[in-house]
Order: C-alpha cells, then sequence, then structure tokens
C-alpha cells in the first residue's frame, strides 16, 4: 500500500520462477525512511474465544473482545453450536476490564439477545448477541454449558479426537461494516470403550467353551483299567477279523 492509497496487486504462478526486485529507497536517513513505511489499518476488534472448566459433565466459554480504538465499537456477536452442548442461558454474563472508565457498566454491554434452544439430534443452538463495548477496553463475554452424552452408534471413527465447534461471527455496525471470525474450538465428549463388546465377546466365549468341555466329559468319557480296554481292544480285532472271512467266503 503506498502513502497515496494506491495499492498494486500480483498474480504469481505456483509452477514458475519469479524475481522480485525492490525499489532503492530514496530517503536520506533513517528518520526519513521510517515516515516512508505505511502501518497497517488497525482493526476495529480482536477476538479470542476459548472453553473453560473440566470434566466430561460440565464447561464453558470465553470470548475475549477487545476494542484498541479510542471510540465504541456496536456489533453483533453469533455463535452456532452444536445439539450436544446444551447452553445455561442464565449463567450468560460480561466483565469488563479495568482500564475501562468509571462510568462503564458491564451490564449495558448487551443490547438485546436472540437465543434459539436446541432441539436434540435435530437443530443446534443459536446465540446472537449485540453489544457495545466503550473505548480501549476489553470485555469478557462467558457462559457454561452441559456436555450431552451420545449414542455409541453417533460417534465418529476418531472420536477420542473430538467434535469441531464452528468458529463464532463477529459482524460490526459502528462506525463502518466488517465480518470477523474466531478460531474454532474442539469439544471433548464422554467417550465410551468401544473395545469392551469385544472383551464381553472373548469371555463369554471362554466361559463357554470351559463349561461345555467339562460338562462333554462328565457324559461322555467313561474311566477304564488299563487290562479292561487292551481286552476289549483284543475283541474288537477278533470281531473285524471273523467278518472279512465271512465276506470272502
Amino acid at each position: 500500500m503506498n502513502t497515496d492509497g494506491m495499492s498494486r496487486c500480483y498474480t504469481l504462478q505456483s509452477d514458475s520462477d519469479f524475481v522480485l526486485t525492490l525499489p532503492k529507497s530514496e530517503a536520506k536517513s533513517a528518520e526519513d525512511a521510517f515516515k516512508d513505511l505505511v502501518r497497517p489499518i488497525q482493526p476495529l476488534l480482536y477476538a479470542e474465544r476459548s472453553f473453560t472448566g473440566h470434566g466430561q459433565q460440565h464447561g464453558g466459554v470465553q470470548a475475549i473482545l477487545t476494542n484498541p480504538n479510542p471510540y465504541e465499537v456496536e456489533f453483533v456477536y453469533l455463535e452456532s453450536l452444536p445439539w450436544f452442548m446444551r447452553v445455561y442461558l442464565h449463567t450468560l454474563s460480561t466483565r469488563i476490564s479495568a482500564s475501562a472508565a468509571p462510568n462503564s457498566n458491564s451490564s449495558a454491554l448487551i443490547k438485546e439477545i436472540h437465543y434459539r434452544q436446541a432441539l436434540d439430534r435435530e437443530r443446534g443452538t443459536q446465540l446472537e448477541l449485540q453489544m457495545r463495548i466503550p473505548p480501549q477496553c476489553t470485555v469478557f463475554l462467558t457462559y457454561d454449558f452441559e456436555k450431552a452424552i451420545l449414542r455409541y452408534t453417533e460417534y465418529p471413527p476418531d472420536a477420542n479426537r473430538g467434535f469441531d465447534v464452528a468458529a463464532a461471527i463477529i459482524r460490526t455496525l459502528e462506525p463502518r461494516v466488517m465480518n470477523l471470525r474466531t478460531t474454532s474450538l474442539l469439544l471433548y465428549l464422554p467417550t465410551p470403550d468401544f473395545s469392551m463388546p469385544y472383551n464381553v465377546i472373548i469371555f463369554t466365549s471362554t466361559a463357554i467353551a470351559l463349561a461345555f468341555g467339562g460338562l462333554y466329559n462328565i457324559l461322555v468319557r467313561r474311566l477304564v483299567g488299563a487290562d479292561e480296554a487292551a481286552g476289549s481292544a483284543g475283541k474288537w480285532n477278533i470281531r473285524s477279523l471273523l467278518k472279512k472271512l465271512l465276506k470272502k467266503s
């Protein structure tokens, strides 16, 4: 971006080489060179969002919104959450940083709330807030939620990775319109032990095999002495020999 507000854009081919030549600076001193630098445009808001809390049952969301400008910024904060995040709307609260003006009231930051409750396995939660942040201060937006327990068929193959939560969308209204997005989040839900059915099948099959083998031995196997077993074997040999002779005759 040049000082006159004009800019130049170039499209570079990814499969070819290019040579970038920068013009020599005409500044005679370091101060003059610093004046030629174009500072980046300061954004209206800085937004950051993260999960809070611990455990597999409850959790929380915290959004940190910073206004670095010397004037107020009005915007709309929108979150689309999955149905397994059951939001407790009564826990929604705002807290303003200590660097704000003394007459700033954290309860007056939210001007309007639009909330649509989620329906299990049908639609997610929609939370939309119209807010106004005083100049040069930071606002902390927090709320709590409950983690739902899914059916085992609703988990993806990589269930231990977690579930993606879409980024929050921020649309500034004053002093100018601008769209911002926070980073997406990764939510961990209570995950069952998917190897348990396999363990149950192996254990049950082993128990049945042991029980069946013992019962079969009791009902079928007959214990005899060594001499009795040899005599019975000789009788069977004589009978088989007689049968062969009768067939030949």
